[in-house]
């Protein structure tokens, strides 16, 4: 559904002002792909601590791999479209999508799902915002979601967001908060 939404209304820009001069243009692609994450969020993880440690299964383990195998997905699917003639923001939302389910991951364990989905949500608007370089002409390096959607480096920097955020989220269980 994101994929769709985004190949839908991807193209559509939202103005917002730049915290360093002028005024930059935030796809609202790079909105919509923050809903999978905060949706993943609000719906795992929600065991107590102490039901998770004594559990026989693992069960943030399978979470982590719910949220590793939706972000492959969304990346599948983003480049596929893409190589059938989709417009190029198909690359983006996948890029993004990957971004920001491995923040999710990452945050999950040190803050709880509560605490993480509003910081998440508030994410792509510190972005949009403080993202820009002066002037509103190009992203900061660090803005992943900002850069244009054939950047090869914020392809990598998103993958490897999510890969960093999966490992961490496998690692640490939820009881080592």
């Amino acid at each position: 559904m994101t994929t769709g939404a985004g190949l839908g209304f991807g193209q559509s820009r939202i103005p917002v002002p730049a915290m360093v001069g002028g005024a930059g243009h935030f796809l609202l692609a790079a909105l919509i792909t923050v809903i999978p994450a905060v949706a993943w969020l609000t719906f795992t993880g929600r065991a107590r601590n102490a039901a998770e440690t004594v559990a026989v299964r693992a069960v943030h383990r399978f979470d982590t791999a719910l949220a590793a195998a939706c972000a492959a997905l969304v990346l599948a699917m983003a480049v596929v479209g893409h190589l059938v003639g989709a417009d190029a923001v198909a690359l983006s939302i996948g890029r993004n999508t990957a971004f920001y389910l491995g923040l999710a991951l990452a945050l999950n364990p040190l803050t709880g799902a509560r605490i993480a989905s509003p910081v998440l949500t508030a994410v792509p608007l510190v972005l949009a915002v403080g993202g820009w370089k002066s002037g509103g002409h190009g992203a900061q390096p660090w803005a992943v979601v900002l850069h244009p959607a054939t950047s090869g480096p914020s392809l990598l920097a998103g993958v490897a967001t999510l890969v960093a955020g999966a490992i961490f989220s496998g690692l640490r269980g939820p009881g080592a908060r």
